[in-house]
């Protein structure tokens, strides 16, 4: 079986969350005893081949950066100089489409037509010839050939196409038009010398991401809040077992508390605000009413991090994993200047040092703390970041690579820092976070 994942913005953060679920061998996605080996890659997609069928539904829930996984139908050889409709002229027949796309459809078909780019540079190439079109069209002149197909042989269809100056349709396009449920998304995956014609599986539901972050009780737009991918993005890469426990010492209003649920974990939040923690609460009851959460699957303490081991001896349970958004620092409109930042840094420094401290009181070994650091933006792919993580390392802790060296080597376009972190930032923001990997010895 052949699959191909389409990454969310942050790419290098996509494909480290993929590597670490893979590794897990988790029987509930299909990964027990079913070999994958990564084939291509691109800042757009990832594919892979498995032994086994992948359970997809649950697989999609459970990836937090992964925008759709599609199923690689067939792989044709290309000429560089050719379009992508001279290649698949002869392609799209009317059988082809009719038993690889709509067969278990009948009335009105509505599809769709997305390309993906395995090679960039195909976006940068004018038109030269005939045969080769700027790629920009050819959403729309693949759609109508596979359309044609279909009306040809007395179908009646529907073509849904990506927005002007876009390649791709949205997910929110794909679940609006109702195109899983009624017809297909056809993937033209386009390299330099193969296209891959993939179907659409599955899309991130847009809508529940929406609901868990912006319709609950409380929120904090001044302090800044992790968004709910990407708390499930640092708990995926935190390599839990099903129903371990997963601490937030830092837990804000909850939302890694939530996604933590949702993925199965027992979740313990603490924080020494008692704001945040009565936000917190709101948040879970809503939540936990919401989505149908059985009580009992969390806990939430007022503790300073520095001083939770305590609050965890007291509990009598084993905390198999640490996951936090820590104290960023302060939150900047305009870059600070340099004796700010290092005093922050200083700051922050000697509390998360008193904090992995406390940890290694009743951490286990092996035990994995994934956390947010700050990293000031001070324009694209350029950042001003704690200058050292000797805080962890002196105390125990080894620090990961985000994603393995032997995986990392074969991704040229990955986003990582020097220390084998990654960066989640937003344009409008000062304060990135740079999300990192310790293991305790």
């Amino acid at each position: 079986m052949k699959y191909a994942f389409v990454l969310g913005r942050v790419y290098t953060l996509s494909i480290a969350e993929l590597v670490a679920i893979m590794e897990q061998q988790d029987a509930t996605l299909g990964l027990a005893d079913n070999p994958i080996t990564i084939l291509e890659s691109s800042p757009e997609l990832l594919l892979i081949e498995t032994k086994l069928p992948l359970k997809i539904e649950v697989l999609q829930k459970r990836l937090g950066g992964v925008i759709k996984i599609l199923q690689i139908i067939d792989t044709l050889q290309k000429r560089e100089q050719d379009s992508l409709n001279f290649t698949l002229k002869h392609y799209f027949k009317p059988s082809t489409l009719k038993k690889q796309f709509f067969k278990d459809y009948k009335g009105k078909m509505q599809f769709g037509l997305s390309v993906y780019l395995l090679d960039a540079d195909l976006a940068k190439k004018p038109a030269l010839s005939e045969k080769s079109f700027s790629i920009f069209s050819e959403p729309k002149r693949l759609g109508m050939m596979a359309k044609k197909a279909l009306t040809d042989m007395g179908e009646s269809v529907r073509l849904v196409l990506p927005e002007f100056n876009s390649l791709a349709l949205a997910s929110v396009a794909v679940t609006k038009n109702l195109l899983l449920q009624k017809g297909a998304e056809i993937c033209v995956l386009a390299g330099k010398h193969t296209v891959h014609v993939a179907k659409t599986l599955s899309v991130q539901d847009f809508e529940d991401y929406g609901r868990r972050d912006y319709q609950r009780p409380v929120r904090d737009e001044k302090q800044g809040m992790i968004p709910p991918k990407v708390a499930q993005i640092m708990l995926n890469l935190a390599g839990c077992k099903p129903k371990a426990t997963v601490l937030d010492p830092f837990c804000g209003i909850g939302t890694i508390i939530q996604e933590g649920l949702l993925l199965g974990y027992r979740v313990v939040g603490s924080d020494i605000n008692k704001n945040a923690i009565r936000g917190s609460e709101q948040n879970l009851e809503w939540f936990r009413n919401r989505y149908k959460i059985a009580p009992g699957k969390y806990g939430l303490e007022i503790s300073d991090a520095a001083s939770v081991a305590g609050l965890i001896e007291k509990s009598g349970q084993t905390i198999n994993a640490i996951v936090t958004e820590c104290t960023l620092g302060p939150i900047y409109s305009e870059f600070p200047n340099p004796k700010e930042i290092e005093k922050n840094f200083k700051d922050l420094g000697d509390l998360y040092t008193k904090s992995f401290r406390e940890f290694a009181k009743f951490l286990p070994s092996k035990a994995r703390v994934v956390m947010c650091v700050p990293a000031y933006r001070r324009g694209r792919n350029d950042y001003n970041m704690m200058p050292t993580l000797d805080f962890a390392e002196a105390l125990g802790y080894n620090l990961l690579e985000i994603i393995p060296e032997t995986v990392a080597k074969k991704i040229p376009f990955l986003k990582l820092t020097n220390r084998g972190t990654a960066i989640y930032d937003r344009k409008d923001q000062i304060v990135a976070r740079e999300i990192v990997v310790f293991e305790k010895q």
